[in-house]
This record gives structure tokens, C-alpha cells and sequence, in this order.
């Protein structure tokens, strides 16, 4: 028995090759069993088809019920484990073959080696630079592996003093050596920077975040903030898990429609009509704004997240869980900025609201730095 193909090394779960076997003596089946350390998740007999070839398909289907998010918070950041997780096949018991599994819900390219990525970037779909501004919450996640030392967390801020350009540099924190391979999350806000770097009143107007370790020698690339003073009326702020199954965030500055229904039963009781059930249903419909090409492909991560949340600027967790309903997103080659709209409700089956009294005079669009 030849083994023509297998996974190997560290490997994205959509991109899982094929266990693809040829017959080579007078062989009729391979029992192929694959595992978790001990336990075993696949145990069958495969039987060589007419042309001498045993292949096993779509393993992704059976290795991603076994990537299971575990989330616990040290020292401000978020530390995850199980989306990323080691597994062993054998055949016909013989010595195991071992491979790694990194949650990924995105078909990556088939050159791209995942190792080399997770060593080199953050992991978000976003190509190294991202639009931000004051107050907005930002986060950056990087995989953690157990064999690592303390990883550092480095910082640029650039920023203008008496109208010249400056820069300064450091450290933005440092994360202590990790029981098991993980993903950091941490907070990558414009108001953290501010804090780290002891510029409260300087105007930054980019900065950039990445990470270096020294027993394997290091360091990742830049990715860059560019922060925008542009005042928005509307704006919604959404934390969602991206493909990798992290928190990003993303401010839709476009039109916003509030739409009401009630889905109403009737009966005809006692020679009249009454209402037997209702169902109040609140609808929101956002408008983006104006994005790039890279923005439009980065954001049918949240499209398709089953864990979306609306939050409020510069407080760290979320306001409230909500649930996409619906999105009209067309994306053209034109070499110009696009833009698209969705729809979404509150997770909460209860729609009706008491918020008058309890906002006060000005409610959330308020701009609070109007003097």
C-alpha cells in the first residue's frame, strides 16, 4: 500500500487534504482510524476500488465538530483554546501519523502554508491595515503556540507634535508562555495606544501593532491603523467571531431604517374578530458606507457569523446580541469605493423596548465631545 497523499503539519480546517491510498500487493481493505490523543473520532474499513485506489474525502466534515471554542480572560486579554488542535490517523494500525488542525472557515489558498501564516499574522482576513478612529473598540488576535517563549507585543505610534511628523515605538505588552497552542486576543484600541504609549493629548493619526519571539527567532508583520477624523451622524458598531473564530469590529456609517411589524392571527370569536397571536417584530436595515475592494471581501466574515453583537464606543464587551437576517451585497471590479446594506433584529424574542426614560434627554447619537 502506497500513501500518494495525507495531512501533514499544521493545516486550515477548509483545507484538509484527502487520505488518498493505492493498492500495491494483493491488499483489499485498510481499517484507517484517526484520533484525538486517545480518543478515537473516525474507525472504518476502507475497501480499494476497481482501479486500486482508496480515497477519503471532506475530512473537514468530521474534524470541525471537534474544534470547540474555550474562552477564559487574563490580565484584559482573551485567551482561547480548542480551535486549534492536534489529531493522529493510522492505518491498519501501524505507526500514527500526526497533523493539526487551525480553525478557519475560509477556503485559503491551496500555496499558502498555514504555519507560515500564523507565524507572520494576525489572524483577520483584513490586508494589514484597517481604518479606526477615536473611541472605537479594536481587537487583534495571533496564535500562541505552547513551544513558545514569552511572545512581545510591539507598538509605532506616529502621531504630530508642533505640526511635525513623529513616531515613537515600544513595547505594547508582553504575553507569558502559554500551557497550550491558543489564540490571544487583545485590545488594539486607539484610546490603548494612547494610554501605552503616554501621548493622551498628541493627535495619532496612524499606528502600528506586531508581535516578536525569540526562541524561533520571530517577528510578524506590521499591521496598520489609520485613524480617521471624520465625523459620522449615523453610526452602528458591530463585535462579531470572524473566520477564525475571533472578535473584530466594524462601524457601518450609512443610512439606517427602522422598520416595525406585526404579524398578527386572527379568529372569528363570539361573531368577532380577535387577535389570537401577534408577533412584534423591530427590523434594522444599515447601510455600510463607502468601503474599499479589501473592506467588501473582509466583511462577508461578518455576513456569515453566527455570533454578532452591537456595542457602545470606548466599553469593552458587548450591549447587545443580534441576528443577521439579510444583506444585498454586490461587489464590482469598478476601481472605485462600494458599499452595501444588511439587516438584523435583536436575538431576543421580545422586540418591544422601554429606553425613553432611561436615556434621558440625548440618546446614543449624541455626540458627547459637542461643546
Amino acid at each position: 500500500m502506497l500513501i500518494l497523499q495525507k495531512p501533514e503539519g499544521l493545516l486550515f480546517e477548509k483545507n484538509i487534504p484527502d487520505i488518498i491510498l493505492q493498492k500495491e500487493n494483493d491488499e483489499v481493505s485498510v481499517d484507517i482510524v484517526i484520533k484525538i490523543g486517545a480518543t478515537v473520532i473516525l474507525q472504518e474499513n476502507y475497501k480499494f476500488d476497481v482501479d486500486g485506489y482508496i480515497t477519503v474525502r471532506r475530512l473537514d466534515e468530521i474534524i470541525s465538530t471537534y474544534l470547540s471554542a474555550e474562552k477564559t480572560v487574563i490580565s484584559e486579554n482573551v485567551i482561547t483554546t480548542g480551535l486549534i488542535v492536534a489529531f493522529s490517523f493510522s492505518l491498519n494500525e501501524l505507526a500514527d501519523n500526526t497533523f493539526s488542525v487551525l480553525r478557519c472557515e475560509a477556503d485559503m489558498p491551496t500555496e499558502l502554508n498555514a504555519e507560515t501564516f500564523v507565524k507572520n499574522n494576525f489572524l483577520t482576513r483584513l490586508p494589514r491595515d484597517k481604518r479606526t478612529a477615536t473611541n472605537l473598540n479594536e481587537y487583534l488576535s495571533y496564535v500562541h503556540f505552547a513551544t513558545y517563549s514569552s511572545v512581545i507585543l510591539h507598538y509605532k505610534a506616529v502621531y504630530n507634535l508642533e505640526g511635525v511628523r513623529t513616531e515613537k515605538t515600544g513595547t505594547f505588552a508582553t504575553i507569558p508562555v502559554q500551557a497550550a497552542d491558543c489564540f490571544v486576543t487583545f485590545n488594539a484600541s486607539l484610546a490603548k495606544i494612547r494610554t501605552i504609549a503616554a501621548l493622551p493629548d498628541e493627535y495619532i493619526y496612524q499606528y502600528d501593532l506586531w508581535f516578536s519571539e525569540t526562541s524561533e527567532s520571530l517577528e510578524s508583520n506590521v499591521f496598520t491603523f489609520m485613524v480617521m477624523d471624520v465625523y459620522y451622524r449615523n453610526r452602528k458598531h458591530f463585535v462579531f467571531e470572524n473566520s477564525f473564530g475571533v472578535l473584530e469590529t466594524f462601524t457601518a456609517t450609512g443610512r439606517s431604517e427602522n422598520k416595525k411589524t406585526v404579524e398578527i392571527n386572527l379568529a372569528n370569536i363570539q361573531g368577532r374578530y380577535r387577535k389570537t397571536t401577534q408577533d412584534f417584530v423591530a427590523e434594522t436595515t444599515v447601510n455600510s458606507g463607502l468601503l474599499s475592494a479589501e473592506e467588501m471581501d473582509w466583511l462577508d466574515d461578518l455576513l456569515l457569523s453566527y455570533n454578532v453583537a452591537i456595542y457602545t464606543p470606548g466599553v469593552s464587551g458587548a450591549d447587545e446580541e443580534i441576528t443577521l437576517t439579510g444583506t444585498d451585497k454586490i461587489d464590482t471590479e469598478a476601481n472605485e469605493l462600494q458599499a452595501f446594506t444588511f439587516s438584523y433584529r435583536r436575538a431576543k424574542n421580545n422586540h418591544l423596548q422601554f429606553t425613553a426614560a432611561a436615556r434621558g434627554i440625548f440618546d446614543t447619537t449624541f455626540d458627547t465631545t459637542f461643546n
